[in-house]
């Protein structure tokens, strides 16, 4: 996670032929060999780290309420994957635990996202969670291979300000393309390592700020993005100096990479 190669990312796994955030989607992008998972991290009402992008439950299991006020017993009896197709009916929301014990000894890469906010649940519920996630990984001896991101620079500068440099720390939005739900006390170029780049208005593509890019790297900040992964768009982010690009297609994302000469296997 040093920026000197380009690093092909499975966002929330394999969601292409798979459920977002569940076992079988970690599994087939384990199997195929990404070099990273990004994933979401909320904690339950009674401190379990769950996986799972939205903090309310409705989208991808149909229940009601949200992750920090159901217990983790509830969380694990639903279904989170026949909304996606019949052939994962009654796949569960997985824990961190179980997703570390599918990875642990492999090589995969980990983005972990954050996704407990302080503007929503508060800034105590937020900090905890970033320590029980960070407990967690450096139980299992897996600092080196794990990133931290999130959208709450608050979020980011709790973990800079308590850990140092024991992570690389990935934010949301530079300059135009300020996506962030709150602010730090210290500046984006102080606190970030990597910074995924998104436009900050509709109809507007990373590529319409290229000022983005130049100014992550006068800073030392690695840009990557998450777009459709079409061989000419990778091409012009990789001439910007994007280093990763986070896909929802692992297997076209694979075959562009290496069309381009930049992914071997």
């Amino acid at each position: 996670m040093d920026g000197s190669r380009i690093i092909l990312a499975a966002h929330r796994g394999d969601r292409k032929k798979c459920p977002e955030n569940t076992l079988p989607a970690f599994e087939n992008a384990l199997r195929f060999r990404a070099d990273m998972i990004e994933t979401d991290v909320h904690m339950t009402s009674d401190g379990a780290l769950v996986l799972i992008h939205d903090r309310a439950l409705k989208r991808t299991t149909g229940a009601e309420g949200t992750t920090d006020q159901t217990t983790l017993q509830d969380i694990r009896s639903l279904d989170a994957g026949s909304w996606f197709s019949h052939d994962f009916i009654n796949t569960p929301v997985p824990t961190v635990e179980e997703f570390i014990s599918l990875i642990k000894n492999s090589d995969m890469l980990v983005n972990w996202e954050l996704k407990d906010y302080p503007c929503e649940v508060g800034e105590a519920f937020a900090f905890e969670t970033a320590d029980r996630l960070i407990d967690t990984i450096r139980k299992h001896g897996l600092e080196e291979r794990s990133m931290i991101n999130s959208f709450s620079d608050r979020v980011l500068e709790h973990v800079c300000g308590k850990y140092g440099s024991a992570f690389p720390i990935h934010g949301q939005g530079i300059y135009h393309c300020q996506r962030t739900n709150d602010s730090a006390t210290v500046k984006q170029e102080e606190l970030y390592n990597w910074c995924c780049l998104y436009p900050n208005e509709k109809g507007f593509t990373p590529l319409d700020f290229p000022e983005n890019f130049e100014y992550c790297k006068k800073h030392g900040i690695f840009p990557c993005v998450c777009v459709p992964d079409h061989i000419d768009t990778y091409k012009k982010y990789v001439e910007l100096g994007c280093r990763m690009f986070t896909s929802n297609d692992i297997y076209e994302a694979d075959r562009i990479l290496k069309e381009l000469g930049l992914r071997l296997s």
